[in-house]
């Protein structure tokens, strides 16, 4: 027998070196649990690895989507990977003035963004550079991973649509949509100029931050969707 089944795996068995109180959020390398109930220092007890949970957060603004991580140094729950582990994904939007965010659990980092309709099932490909785009790039979602890219869009024509992707840690890529000289981006409350750009600027981007082109008429591209802070080129 190569494996044996143990348990369903919402919870796993834990014994703490110190006690642990209901609701402490406790890391094992890149294992983040919560316990459910109160356990005394050197006694067995369990850590809850799935399910939701609202959890204290930092003045960060979180999307619903977004990945959570846990600050073990502030004891909040942060968007920025850099400061702690996967905790999961933020099922509510939760503003700057709210304290918690309401967090479901996930192990695998596969599983830290919830797609938009417009990305399932589709080819991601990671982009470094500056791209223009063309026919070829219809179906994909346009990943940007490096700072202060631009992608650039061709002429207007019926049957081309775009996503384009913020695909780095938050607050370190800003992405530059740029039309053609003669086509606007046009959208909700988005009239539209010739050769202005759609910027999700770095100070206030995160991963998974997208826009979601398509053919507007003759004169530009529309908007169908986007999410987090994108800016009209002034």
């Amino acid at each position: 027998m190569k494996a044996q089944f143990v348990q369903e795996g919402a919870s796993v068995d834990y014994t703490p070196g110190s006690a642990v109180d209901a609701g402490d959020v406790v890391v094992q390398g890149d294992l983040v649990g919560v316990a459910k109930l109160d356990i005394a220092a050197n006694t067995l007890g369990a850590l809850c690895i799935s399910g939701v949970f609202d959890v204290l957060k930092s003045t960060a603004v979180f999307t619903a989507g977004q990945a959570v991580y846990w600050d073990a140094t502030s004891e909040l729950a942060s968007p920025d990977g850099s400061v702690g582990k996967l905790m999961g994904i933020a099922v509510e939007a939760a503003a700057t003035g709210v304290s918690t965010v309401r967090v479901r659990l996930v192990q695998d980092p596969g599983q830290t963004e919830v797609l938009p309709p417009c990305m399932v099932d589709k080819t991601f490909e990671d982009v470094d550079d500056n791209k223009t785009l063309d026919a070829q790039d219809v179906g994909k979602v346009i990943n940007v991973t490096v700072d202060a890219k631009t992608i650039t869009l061709p002429a207007v024509a019926a049957g081309l649509e775009y996503v384009i992707r913020n695909g780095a840690a938050s607050g370190t890529v800003a992405v530059t949509v740029s039309p053609n000289a003669s086509d606007k981006i046009m959208g909700a409350d988005l009239a539209g100029v010739d050769n202005k750009d759609r910027v999700n600027t770095k100070a206030t981007a995160i991963i998974g931050d997208y826009i979601h082109l398509t053919y507007g008429g003759a004169t530009g591209w529309m908007v169908l969707a986007e999410r987090g802070t994108w800016a009209a080129q002034a």
